[in-house]
């Protein structure tokens, strides 16, 4: 990041072909629309590339960067009606759906995935699939690390009472 920082066009590439499928995997979890987090992903990279010297090296970069995607995913939802998220098989990448012997166990999880309230979606998605710890949830979400850990926690539980099926 600090050779983008610098101008070097080549560290760019490196850095988005390090994140672009994180990233895209990302916005389609938490759009549940290929064709927008498409938008978003373009979106979530212009304004990395844009906001490159607001970067803060003694930080990590990939909450930093998580954050301008999350941003991006809730700039679109508040410019457009709430509607339900449909997450179909096809969004998760296709290696390891190639590989996946449990297509129905894993449709119920995306179904889960879909139903889960959104402040609840967003941080157990960073948490529990991409593997950020709650300080790197909390960096790039903008709330405080304790806040993280409970909305990762109560994403885990809410997802839990969704597969036993105790959804009152």
């Amino acid at each position: 990041m600090l050779q983008v920082q610098s101008g070097d066009p080549q560290a760019f590439e490196v850095l988005f072909g390090r994140y672009e499928r994180r990233i895209f995997g990302f916005l389609v979890r938490r759009t549940g629309d290929r064709e927008a987090a498409a938008e978003l992903f373009q979106d979530t990279f212009l304004k990395m590339f844009k906001a490159r010297d607001s970067w803060d090296p003694s930080r990590p970069l990939k909450p930093w960067l998580f954050g301008i995607a999350a941003n991006a995913a809730v700039d679109l939802r508040r410019r457009q009606v709430r509607r339900p998220i449909a997450v179909s098989l096809e969004e998760w990448d296709a290696p390891t759906r190639a590989h996946n012997e449990h297509t129905e166990a894993r449709l119920t999880l995306e179904r889960g995935l879909a139903a889960m309230p959104d402040t609840l979606r967003e941080a157990f998605v960073l948490g529990a699939v991409e593997g950020f710890d709650h300080n790197e949830v909390a960096e790039s979400l903008s709330i405080s690390p304790a806040n993280a850990r409970a909305r990762i926690s109560r994403g885990r539980s809410w997802l839990r009472k969704f597969l036993t099926g105790d959804t009152q």
